[in-house]
């Protein structure tokens, strides 16, 4: 079983920019990973790479690093924020531009 739970959820942002929502879950029992639980972990197959793509979840940085880099094939990547929304940080398209703040609410 791996440490790290990924689900990929269809959503937009509250100005109906149509995106996929990437939620992680820690699901062990102390909610602690360790860097070599991101061996070997897949993204989604049902990610679509022509579609923007919000990553979300609680923690460390180097899986938010993972996961963008895993996900640089998409439209455009954000990371979310409660404080801001989605905060684009790679972008193929120009319907959205890196430092853009997408408002979001989650799924």
């Amino acid at each position: 079983m791996t440490a790290i739970q990924l689900i990929v959820i269809p959503h937009q942002t509250e100005t109906g920019v149509i995106y996929q929502h990437l939620r992680f879950t820690l699901v062990t029992a102390d909610g602690i990973i360790e860097p070599d639980d991101i061996k070997g972990l897949s993204l989604p197959s049902s990610l679509d790479f022509k579609q923007g793509v919000v990553i979300e979840g609680k923690g460390p940085i180097w899986l938010y690093g993972y996961l963008v880099h895993e996900c640089h094939p998409a439209a455009w990547v954000g990371c979310y924020d409660p404080r801001l929304g989605a905060v684009v940080v790679a972008t193929h398209t120009h319907a959205v531009t890196v430092g853009q703040v997408l408002p979001v609410r989650l799924p």
